[in-house]
């Protein structure tokens, strides 16, 4: 089961609210950070995004604006109508053993990732350069390679991982505790902390920097702590399977959202009909629809039905809370839903985290999640584009297999004494370096 990023993408949200500070930025000390939230791997394609670039780079990266720049790669070259492209790379860059970047110690990392997703493509290494083909086409390679899965990594002893990034792996817990030290010989400069102490599973508020979550038990905040809580950036869904399309109707129609925000959520977050928040698609009002009890029970009035089992994360109170509020209203409509702690119910609680501030890529990802053929043209017209991506949404929540709940923000309480060296880009969110934070002594 994969877990959850979405904490870890708060902390490289709220760099966007901190202001310019007057002190100088300077080097030295260690940030400590608190995770309500746990993760057992270090695999970049399951680690929390702006952690995983911490450590592990990508060939090119999506910058705050939604925009393709390069990280590892120099340079891309399209070649033979998108079905072969030469990319090449960065030099002076060094991997965390001290080994030099080049296509030879690249290309197997990348040919593994790919590979998932194009069985037939070939990847040629010479020197600095990589060529990368495929008979069936590659026309958005170079988004792609900005994927967390397709980070260039090397295997260490421990399962840790060794890297390119400004900082290295010091120290490996599973579960529990993740120590970074910083990477002396980055490509892109010292960062400026020494160190970053991420406790996983935390329950205390003493650290730098430590989420907010939202669950029945809520850390205490000491005195002079900054709240900070982003624009809503993780979808709440019921994901179904194998359940028959009329009652998924009837239970959608039947679910009040309202309660969820502002007693669950305790007035933060938005009740979600689309999958992708309003700021994010700028439609997602065309998808919303009140509760409609009598509507519900007419559309379930020929289904033989039988109870449904809806699963939900062990640990997680908050999902309890929302899954029990689901079963709740589902019986005011006759359908018998059945809240349970785990992974394998016909209707699965699932938690999902916005790692993009482009619409058209945040859909294509959920496609994947379910298993739906939907490819988004992402070098189309802005404006065709976003008709493309309302159409794909549309049908996505068409097909009966997802319920949007709501949309929650991430919420981190912050201490005093960290800053950060970047002036934030005006579209917020999603630009967190580690190498640009500092603390006061």
């Amino acid at each position: 089961m994969r877990l959850r990023a979405w904490a870890w993408l708060a902390l490289s949200s709220f760099v966007a609210d901190l202001s310019w500070c007057a002190t100088r930025p300077h080097y030295g000390g260690a940030l400590a950070v608190d995770l309500s939230t746990t993760f057992n791997t270090l695999d970049p394609a399951e680690l929390p995004p702006n952690l995983a670039s911490s450590i592990a780079e990508t060939l090119t990266a999506i910058d705050a604006r939604g925009e393709l720049e390069p990280r590892l790669a120099e340079s891309w070259q399209r070649e033979a109508d998108g079905r072969r492209w030469r990319i090449s790379l960065r030099t002076r860059v060094l991997f965390h053993d001290g080994q030099p970047l080049n296509a030879t110690n690249t290309a197997p990392a990348l040919l593994a990732a790919l590979k998932k997703t194009h069985p037939d493509v070939v990847v040629t290494a010479g020197g600095q350069t990589l060529v990368i083909q495929s008979d069936q086409g590659l026309p958005n390679l170079p988004v792609e390679l900005a994927a967390p899965a397709a980070a260039i990594i090397r295997t260490g002893e421990g399962s840790s991982i060794i890297g390119t990034g400004p900082f290295r792996v010091a120290g490996w817990e599973p579960g529990r505790k993740l120590t970074l030290a910083a990477f002396e010989d980055y490509w892109g400069g010292r960062p400026y902390l020494d160190s970053v102490a991420i406790n996983l599973g935390s329950s205390g508020a003493r650290a730098d920097v430590f989420d907010i979550p939202f669950a029945s038990a809520r850390r205490i905040l000491p005195e002079n702590t900054r709240v900070w809580s982003s624009s809503p950036r993780e979808l709440i869904v019921l994901v179904a399977n194998g359940v028959e399309p009329a009652v998924v109707q009837a239970l959608a129609l039947s679910i009040d959202r309202v309660p969820i925000v502002n007693v669950l959520a305790q007035h933060r977050g938005e009740p979600a009909f689309g999958l992708l928040p309003e700021w994010l698609s700028g439609y997602e009002f065309l998808f919303e629809t009140p509760p409609d009890l009598a509507r519900a029970k007419q559309l379930i009035s020929g289904v033989k039905l039988s109870p449904l089992t809806l699963s939900y994360p062990p640990t997680d109170s908050f999902a309890r809370a929302v899954a029990e509020r689901v079963a709740l209203n589902a019986r005011d409509a006759g359908i018998t839903v059945q809240a349970v702690p785990g992974s394998n119910g016909k209707l699965r609680l699932v938690r999902w985290l916005l790692n993009s501030p482009d619409a058209a890529r945040e859909l294509d990802r959920l496609a994947v999640f379910l298993g739906v053929s939907l490819r988004v043209n992402y070098n189309g017209p802005p404006k065709l584009q976003s008709m493309f991506t309302f159409e794909g949404e549309r049908a996505i929540l068409d097909s009966n297999r997802i319920i949007p709940l709501v949309h929650l923000p991430l919420v981190y309480g912050l201490a005093p004494r960290v800053h950060s060296a970047e002036k934030s880009p005006s579209t917020g969110a999603f630009s967190l370096r580690l190498e640009n934070l500092w603390v006061d002594p």
